[in-house]
């Protein structure tokens, strides 16, 4: 195995795949990357074409175009906003704004420099049909000293069923060379068609210590800080990153006030301190507060049943005075409902009423 694939860290199975897929000169000219969001499926899909390119074409290094997201190694498709009169005829960027087009340049910037990072762009929902007709004209050029080229369509699920179908002949039969990656953490959310079209490989999330190193290794962090950060990781590097970026510590005592505040009944408090410390990007911040709030909880279930491994050790001694108080309280119901609460934020639910919410069923417990 060459250096490319082989110093991915954690993912083996995939990586495994991977590489049989070249020994064999067998690719399929389509790939699924599906399983736990963020976990390197962007990196893998780039490492993986270096991999390609190295051993079709070992006296040239393409690595710093593809890891610029160049064309034409690699077509890039991600969801877009929508332009004001723009219809499907369009180019997928012709009709936005300056601004728009502004954002889009320093989120991929971001992408660029950090492939763990997660594109967000304002009403950017779905993957316009218009895109997907312009992967056709890319398909159309021919690029002969280009061995393979990939196309990479991160959250493919948001693609609508017209885009899907409007893609299908080209997953089925693309130009030789070109290998199609679909990545989503909702491969269920694809048609039928477009899944039996792929070959899909599961990503998982990545173990505590494989976020170490990464962190440590590739970006220079600090090991303490990031000791501090990885419990409250999920797998995913990126929310390392977003959590780092919101301020760690502040969302944590941010969380424990508002568990504190709310129980307490004093509402005017609570309402001021979430509105100060989502005031950055609410809709960002409002979930991570409210997984926060649900691993709070999963701790206290912890502490209950004896298991030391909790993830607010620094806090254990609100998580005894809790049990103290309220040893009789049911959980499983609370958490069920902060569940529902951060997934209606995906549905543009007025986040005045969901903080409400929030703080009316944290009060309630205090009642039983």
């Amino acid at each position: 195995m060459s250096n490319h694939l082989s110093s991915i860290i954690g993912q083996k199975r995939v990586i495994d795949t991977l590489q049989k897929f070249i020994n064999s000169q067998n690719i399929p000219h389509a790939i699924l990357f599906s399983g736990t969001r963020n976990v390197g499926q962007h990196h893998v899909a780039k490492q993986f074409l270096k991999e390609l390119l190295s051993i079709n074409n070992p006296e040239k290094n393409y690595s710093l175009k593809i890891d610029k997201l160049e064309e034409p190694f690699i077509k890039y498709v991600i969801p877009l906003p929508r332009g004001k009169s723009e219809t499907p005829d369009d180019m997928p960027l012709a009709k936005l704004t300056s601004a728009d087009l502004e954002e889009l340049k320093e989120e991929l910037d971001k992408k660029i420099n950090n492939p763990f990072y997660e594109i967000s762009l304002e009403k950017a929902n779905n993957i316009k049909i218009n895109s997907i007709r312009e992967i056709k004209k890319y398909l159309t050029i021919n690029y002969d000293e280009l061995p393979y080229r990939l196309v990479i369509i991160e959250d493919a699920h948001l693609m609508s069923g017209e885009a899907q179908n409007a893609l299908l002949k080209s997953l089925e039969e693309p130009p030789n060379g070109v290998i199609f990656i679909l990545i989503t953490d909702k491969p269920d959310m694809l048609l039928t068609t477009t899944k039996s079209r792929c070959w899909e490989l599961p990503f998982t999330s990545l173990s505590d210590g494989d976020i170490e190193y990464i962190l440590i290794n590739s970006f220079k962090l600090d090991i303490q800080e990031v000791k501090k950060v990885i419990p409250f990781a999920n797998g995913s590097i990126h929310r390392v990153f977003v959590l780092l970026n919101y301020g760690f510590e502040n969302l944590l005592e941010a969380t424990i006030n508002i568990l504190r505040y709310s129980m307490g009944k004093k509402y005017n408090t609570v309402i001021k301190l979430i509105n100060t410390t989502i005031d950055e990007n609410p809709k960002a911040i409002v979930p991570i507060l409210i997984e926060l709030m649900i691993t709070w909880f999963n701790d206290v279930q912890k502490a209950k049943a004896g298991i030391e491994n909790i993830q607010f050790a620094q806090y254990e001694d609100t998580i005894q005075k809790f049990i103290s108080k309220f040893n009789d309280v049911e959980l499983d119901e609370i958490i069920f409902k902060l569940t529902n609460l951060s997934k209606n934020i995906d549905y543009n639910v007025n986040l005045n009423l969901l903080i409400l919410n929030i703080i009316f069923n944290l009060s309630a417990l205090s009642k039983r």
